[in-house]
């Protein structure tokens, strides 16, 4: 059995109150939405909808694995 030692706290690594699940846009200030505008069209570029045949393809592979 190969062992790895690693340097990372795993208690209390992360402060609750430093996580966050997910900062609304209102909660932004005027600088990040600033940014968030200019990248917004971008973004939505890379927005992708498959198919449904491609999911079912992609389900199917994994499940073969």
């Amino acid at each position: 059995m190969l062992m790895i030692k690693t340097s990372t706290k795993t208690i209390n690594s992360l402060p609750e109150d430093k996580a966050t699940i997910s900062e609304a846009t209102e909660d932004l200030g005027e600088e990040e939405l600033s940014f968030y505008t200019s990248i917004k069209k971008d973004l939505a570029k890379l927005e992708v909808n498959p198919k449904d045949s491609v999911i079912d393809k992609i389900l199917s592979y994994s499940r073969s694995l």
